[in-house]
This record gives C-alpha cells, sequence and structure tokens, in this order.
C-alpha cells in the first residue's frame, strides 16, 4: 500500500510532480534532502501513499537514536530545517485517513518513537494528519505576491520608514549582485552567527555549502560598498517559490542599511525570474514585537501562520528516554525530541 524512498531515489521527485504545481515548493524535493544528510542531519526518506489517482507524499530526516540501554534499534524523524509535512493531490477523508493509518502502521513496524513536523504556512497542510497529533501554532511568517506591478509593491506593501531607508542605502553608494562564491557568504554568515551567539547547528558543514554551490536552486545576492562585500544573503528558488533562507552582515556597515536594500533587490529579482510569492519566514520567537519578523513585516501586508507537529509513537520508549535525560540533566524536558540535547 505505500512504499518508502531514499533521498539518492529518482523516483522520488516523480512523485512531487504528481502533486498539484501550486504545491511542489524544493522542500520537498530529494536533493533538499540531500542537503540535509550532507549537514549530518538523518536520512532522507519520502514515504509515498497511494491509491488509484490519488497520492499522497510525506517526506521525513530518519534519525536513530542513540543509547545502549534497548536491545533494538529504534527512531525518531522530523523535517529538515525550513518547512514540509504531508502533500496530497486528494483531499477526500477515507484516502487521507487510510494514508495516515498505512504512515502509522510503518512507523509501529520499524521503530519509530517520535515524530516532529514543521508544516508549511503557505501550503497550509498542517490539517492533512489527525491521529494521535498535536498541532500547535509556533509563530507568523511574512510572505509577498510577486504577481503584482513592482511599483504597485513598493507603494502598497513596503513600509515608509522602509522605503526611506532603501533609499538612503542606494544614496550611500551601495549596489546589489548576484554571486556564487559560497565560501565568501560562509564567512559573513558565520561572523553573524557568532555576533548573536547562534547554536552550534547553525553553523553548517562545508559539504552543505558545496552542494548549494553546484546547484541552480540556490542564489546569493551580495550587498556590496565600493569593493567591500558588506551583506549577504542566500535565496532558494523552486517553481512558483523564492525563499529568503540564510544571511549575515557585516556589523560595522549596519547603519547604511544594507539588509533593506538587499531584500528589496531581491524581490525585483524574484519577479524577473518569474517566482509568484516570496517568503520571507518568520522572526527569532514568537512575539509579534520580535526585531526580524518586524524588519520582514516591513516588506509586506500579507502574513501566514507556521505550525509545527508533535507525536509520539512509542510511549514506553519515549518516556523512557525523557526519564533518563531528566535523571542526567536535573531538570524537566520541554522539547518533544529533548533526549537528543546534550545537556
Amino acid at each position: 500500500m505505500y512504499v518508502v524512498l531514499d533521498a539518492s531515489s529518482k523516483d522520488w521527485n516523480k512523485y512531487l510532480y504528481d502533486i498539484n504545481i501550486d504545491f511542489q515548493d524544493i522542500y520537498y524535493t530529494s536533493d533538499y534532502y540531500k542537503l540535509y544528510e550532507k549537514n549530518g542531519d538523518g536520512k532522507g526518506k519520502l514515504f509515498v501513499y497511494r491509491e488509484s489517482n490519488n497520492i499522497a507524499i510525506y517526506p521525513f530526516m530518519l534519525n536513530e537514536i542513540e543509547n545502549n540501554n534497548f536491545e533494538s534499534k529504534y527512531y525518531d524523524i522530523e523535517s529538515a530545517y525550513g518547512y514540509g509535512g504531508p502533500l496530497t493531490n486528494s483531499y477526500n477523508k477515507k484516502f487521507l485517513s487510510n494514508f495516515e493509518d498505512e504512515f502509522l502502521k510503518y512507523c509501529n513496524e520499524n521503530g519509530i518513537v517520535a515524530e516532529f513536523i514543521r508544516f508549511h504556512p503557505l501550503i497550509k497542510n498542517e490539517k492533512i494528519f489527525n491521529e494521535n497529533i498535536e498541532v500547535l501554532h509556533n509563530r507568523i511568517t511574512v510572505y509577498l505576491d510577486l504577481t503584482r506591478d513592482v511599483d504597485v509593491i513598493w507603494k502598497e506593501e513596503i513600509k515608509s520608514k522602509n522605503r526611506n531607508m532603501i533609499r538612503k542605502a542606494e544614496k550611500s553608494g551601495l549596489t546589489v549582485e548576484e554571486s556564487k562564491d559560497f565560501q565568501c557568504f560562509k564567512n559573513i554568515y558565520e561572523a553573524t552567527m557568532k555576533k548573536v551567539t547562534a547554536d552550534s547547528y547553525y553553523y553548517f558543514k562545508n559539504d552543505y555549502y558545496d552542494f548549494m554551490e553546484n546547484s541552480d536552486n540556490y542564489i546569493i545576492l551580495n550587498v556590496k560598498k565600493e569593493n567591500q562585500i558588506i551583506a549577504s544573503a542566500v535565496f532558494m528558488i523552486y517553481g512558483q517559490y523564492f525563499h529568503y533562507h540564510l544571511s549575515g552582515s557585516l556589523k560595522e556597515y549596519l547603519n547604511y542599511s544594507p539588509n533593506n536594500l538587499l531584500l528589496w533587490e531581491a524581490i525585483k529579482y524574484a519577479k524577473a525570474k518569474g517566482c509568484r510569492i516570496m517568503h520571507f519566514g518568520g522572526g527569532l520567537t514568537n512575539s509579534v514585537d520580535d526585531n526580524l519578523f518586524k524588519f520582514k513585516k516591513s516588506f509586506s501586508n500579507e502574513l501566514a501562520d507556521f505550525y509545527i507537529g508533535k507525536r509520539v509513537h512509542n510511549k514506553k520508549v519515549y518516556d523512557s528516554l525523557i526519564e533518563e535525560w531528566e535523571r542526567k540533566n536535573n531538570k524537566k524536558a520541554t522539547m518533544l525530541l529533548q533526549y537528543k540535547v546534550c545537556k
């Protein structure tokens, strides 16, 4: 009734192409899951369920749980960094129920203990799964309809203060250009991560950057002042979508507003490439007063809710893992996959 593919499978994207073209996004491609395999996030898998012309797919990263207390092997699964969750070309209730039943059967037969899902805020797929799952609102994200004229976007979406800062950047001689120099981007990005004391996860491996460099789906835009690159961002382009992915900027040049100009030029770049939606993402927290969220919101009035999903498939093993973590760390667990956190 179902098949499970590895990220290396040539059939992975064929199943994606059976889904409505409006739902086809880079987050569901085999290459995206290969990218996070390169980063050491686990093994990319695609669960596929089909009944006649009805199809449902669900990509995830599979990780073996490291614990010497169990005789059997156990695993957990989660969406790759960004967004994901299930996709379908049919919203027939019986079909979706069968899809979920088969997926739960797969989990129970393959030692999967827990599951963490990052649903896609633009596709709004958080209601496909219903069995024994906790779906929570995580934060609000910002997106922009690129089908409108650029002058309309400038006047109706870009906030007045933001327009002034973009003009200031232009008057200061800042320019934006496309690049393929991922090493340069990495240097600026990691300096920014250090500045904000980011978690070690956000220092991606060299293989991660090498993979993006060899793909046409990842675009670097650099902001330059004279010959100095002062801000840089990676965007992902796939189908109708253009995503703001990673970015960094040099602290000593922030008074020139390089990031304001960068995203304005990115909007025009995405329109020129024929994209219909630009997704900026959300803030660092779920607060509407979050500075990053407010910055992104200064480019668009259009908002989308981001949901996460939590599900435990083997409560006995899961409880044992959490209890062991709590004993070792002398505090209560607060996250679903807390047992994976070293301290």
